[in-house]
């Protein structure tokens, strides 16, 4: 409204300008008229006071003539009429004529001079000496020659002058074309503000009810805004809690769920899944899906399909025209199109997305939500990898001595709860030292290797198989009696007594080990315990002769003198 009021007040402004305008244009172009034309007429007259001395000379020069001829005294009188009209205009013309501009008036002047002198002369010779010597000076031809230059010097200057006469004459009309043109533009623009004050007040009635509909319009589309702002709020809230859900998870199924239950919030009724690649990295495998997904193909392999291959969003909105990947083929939900994201971790695809039936203007969310995904999955390996490889023994492929120190002490809890008796066993290899010396490290690692084989052979699911350091290693046998714990470990006993390691070509020769059993509660309530008690059963079974088993039958070993070391070449 203040726009349209500044508009109406500018065009009334413009208008009261264009009457001054025609008020004083007509003033104004007549006074620029008239001084052109007063300067004309001060040029004709000035061409005219030329044209008058040019004729008072010719007086003087027919009085001069008669004088000779007939020595009269009366014939003097044009020529001093003619001396007194040439001095009359001489002044005038003299202030009026520049001589940068009329250098022949200069000029013209003192030729006047020179003729009147002349004249002068030949009266004075016919006074003295008579007709004949005046007749005589004439016929030199001075005289001629002076009128002669007179009259050139006069042409010129009238010559310039008509010039001018003829410049201003054109001025003159210019400026009339040009006063017509301002008179006839001026009326055309007085006709075109009222033809546009007359179009701009019924363009003010358009425009009222045009803004009445676009103010709906607006109030319309900003209810849309206020309600996709209210979405994309949702989904960023959803967004940020299924990233939270994803790093606070440590176990795959229930990151599998988180995915699977967000996925349902976020994409409405679209039907999707989520494939990863199997540990193998030959095929993807459907880990969650949702929406009425039907779940036909639950592993593809990675050129299956385009995403993977390109490593970018795949959309599909015509199956008839349109790039098919191979695995969504013989899919009836993915006629009306679909789309495959990959799921990317360090630039390496590591899954994909797929949504049917999604609007081509929420792959922004689904490329958010494949990304948040990616960096969850990511994670979770990452530190599902880090916590395999700090409770996993690298060489032997056993749980190491920390993961021991953490179980052993759970499952005592275990075990006092339910009343039952566990066997906690450590063994080593016999002479274990020659092998290293005689045939290099490699050569132990290999025995370490086979051994460990024998013990995740041999062993119950419930049971635990440790390497507790060096060539030592533990066992755990929860609900084990001390028969059933000798009987275990005897069979372990005689199944590595039977055992060839071929290394270098050939077998390394016999390998035995010894074993060292403690048991809950009666040798002790505490893991410290139960390992120092085992620890010298072990020591007594090498004292014995190696390549046996020795229970301890003392209640507790704990305040029992430190053992030998069992690194010693005689260990």
């Amino acid at each position: 409204m203040t726009n349209t009021a500044s508009q109406l007040r500018s065009r009334f402004i413009l208008i009261i300008i264009m009457l001054v305008i025609n008020i004083l244009v007509p003033l104004l172009s007549t006074d620029w008229i008239k001084a052109v034309l007063d300067e004309y007429e001060v040029h004709e007259f000035r061409l005219h006071r030329v044209q008058q001395l040019l004729s008072a000379i010719k007086d003087g020069e027919t009085g001069q003539r008669g004088f000779i001829l007939t020595g009269r005294e009366d014939y003097l009188t044009p020529l001093f009429q003619g001396y007194a009209e040439v001095d009359h205009l001489l002044g005038p013309l003299a202030q009026e004529l520049d001589p940068d501009r009329f250098p022949e008036f200069t000029v013209l002047q003192q030729q006047i001079i020179q003729q009147r002198n002349y004249w002068n002369s030949v009266i004075e010779l016919r006074r003295e000496q008579g007709q004949e010597a005046a007749i005589a000076r004439v016929n030199v031809g001075e005289g001629k020659r002076l009128m002669d230059l007179i009259r050139q010097e006069a042409g010129a200057i009238e010559a310039r002058l008509k010039q001018q006469g003829l410049m201003l004459e054109q001025t003159t009309e210019l400026r009339r074309q040009i006063v017509r043109i301002a008179l006839l533009c001026i009326a055309l623009l007085d006709l075109f503000l009222i033809a546009l004050l007359y179009k701009f007040t019924f363009r003010i009635l358009r425009e009222t009810q045009e803004s009445e509909r676009k103010l709906f319009e607006l109030s319309e589309e900003l209810a849309h805004g206020m309600e996709r702002l209210r979405l994309r709020n949702h989904e960023t809230v959803l967004m940020s809690r299924m990233a939270g859900a994803l790093h606070s998870t440590t176990d795959f199924p229930e990151c599998y769920d988180i995915i699977t239950r967000f996925a349902k919030q976020l994409f409405g009724s679209a039907p999707g899944c989520i494939h990863l690649y199997h540990p193998s990295r030959d095929v993807l495998e459907m880990v969650g899906a949702w929406n009425g997904w039907e779940a036909q193909k639950t592993l593809f392999e990675p050129h299956q399909c385009w995403s993977i291959r390109r490593g970018q969003t795949h959309k599909v909105s015509d199956v008839s025209t349109d790039l098919i990947c191979s695995h969504m083929t013989d899919i009836p939900l993915a006629g009306d199109g679909y789309a495959c994201v990959p799921l990317m971790a360090q630039g390496e695809p590591i899954g994909v997305l797929t949504l049917c039936s999604h609007p081509v203007s929420g792959m922004e969310l689904a490329e958010a939500f494949a990304e948040q995904v990616s960096l969850g999955v990511a994670n979770l390996a990452l530190r599902d990898s880090l916590r395999h490889q700090s409770i996993v023994d690298a060489l032997t492929g056993l749980h190491n001595r920390r993961f021991l120190d953490e179980t052993l002490s759970r499952e005592l809890l275990r075990a006092g709860r339910n009343q039952a008796t566990t066997a906690v066993v450590l063994l080593d290899v016999d002479h274990f030292k020659r092998f290293n010396d005689n045939h290099g490290h490699e050569a132990g690692d290999a025995v370490l290797r086979h051994l460990a084989v024998e013990m995740k052979r041999l062993v119950r699911a419930s049971d635990l198989a440790c390497r507790y350091g060096g060539e030592e290693f533990a066992l755990i046998l929860p609900d084990c009696t001390p028969a059933g714990a000798l009987s275990r470990c005897e069979a372990l006993r005689e199944a590595v007594s039977h055992m060839q390691v071929i290394y270098g070509g050939g077998p390394l020769g016999p390998i035995s080990i010894s074993l060292g059993i403690a048991l809950y509660p009666q040798h002790g309530t505490h893991a410290d315990q139960l390992l120092h008690t085992a620890d010298k059963a072990l020591y007594e079974a090498k004292n014995r002769g190696r390549n046996q088993v020795y229970m301890s039958d003392l209640a507790s070993e704990s305040d029992s003198p430190a053992l030998t070391d069992l690194t010693s070449p005689e260990y």
